[in-house]
């Protein structure tokens, strides 16, 4: 299988950058690619640093047209796209960050970003309702394909149940713009693979939306954490590469981390607190 990592720079017009979108992902069909990611909230600029209740109107339902461009691809090219939007919900009111991946054209799994910050210019709590479930993990034929969204990176306990239930393939969708978090972002992600010895997918933003520079660094990651292809990171880009399942099966023979794990002992680790700790 060959996985794609879509990198985009979204405007205020979006249409027009679906299209550009849809482009990119034919672009990773062209190049053999059978599981293609999108960037966070892909088809609209992300949110500023100051709340806007503005920003609401650029909410769509999951039949929107950004998940019907995704659908439409994922169904005429027989392969898995995994696509991030501004979920309206179906209670009046309620919004939510939401990465829904299709196989062969059928919608496989709908994921809500359960993890969001409230820092660093990025007041997520004031536009997005948490979701209240674990990541799934949706068989494609080729891969177990799981999927975390952007802030969640930094919680290795949601890239670790990926691996438990079954995923070789992590999807993480992000919109990055820290220029101090640029020096640990790809850091994070070749962890993920190591210590899941899984293929990791991110795609992110590139260009100024507002105050924010998007610094881009797409790329595809192997279970040893090596990069495997990266975007450009000046422009839209797709970074495409080969990923045969066998390596992280024998990855996992001769590192056998999830084998080792200790569950019994993590119990009280997990419920602990800063107040706690």
């Amino acid at each position: 299988m060959k996985l794609a990592a879509v990198q985009l720079r979204a405007t205020d017009d979006r249409a027009e950058t679906i299209s550009r979108a849809g482009d990119l992902v034919e672009s990773a069909v062209d190049q053999g690619a059978t599981v293609v990611l999108l960037p966070e909230l892909f088809a609209v600029p992300f949110v500023q640093p100051d709340p806007d209740p503005d920003y609401f109107r650029l909410a769509e339902t999951l039949d929107g047209p950004s998940n019907t461009m995704a659908a439409d691809y994922s169904r005429r090219a027989d392969i898995t796209v995994v696509s991030s939007v501004f979920e309206e919900g179906e209670v009046p009111g309620t919004y939510y960050n939401t990465a829904c991946t299709f196989v062969r054209g059928e919608l496989r799994s709908v994921y809500r970003k359960s993890h969001l910050p409230f820092s660093n210019g990025f007041p997520e709590k004031f536009y997005f309702r948490p979701g209240g479930a674990e990541p799934e993990v949706v068989d494609t034929g080729e891969a177990g394909v799981g999927t975390i969204i952007c802030y969640e990176r930094h919680f290795p306990e949601l890239s670790r149940t990926v691996a438990l239930r079954g995923g070789s393939v992590l999807c993480v969708p992000v919109a990055s713009a820290s220029a101090p978090m640029r020096e640990v972002f790809q850091l994070e992600l070749r962890a993920h693979a190591v210590f899941n010895g899984l293929f990791v997918i991110c795609s992110n933003r590139v260009g100024t939306e507002g105050v924010k520079e998007y610094f881009g660094l797409s790329a595809v990651y192997g279970p040893d954490g090596d990069i495997l292809a990266q975007a450009a990171d000046d422009r839209d880009d797709v970074a495409v590469a080969e990923a045969d399942p066998e390596r992280v099966a024998a990855t996992r023979r001769s590192r056998p981390f999830l084998r080792d794990r200790r569950p019994e002992l993590y119990g009280r680790l997990t419920r602990m607190t800063p107040e706690t700790s």
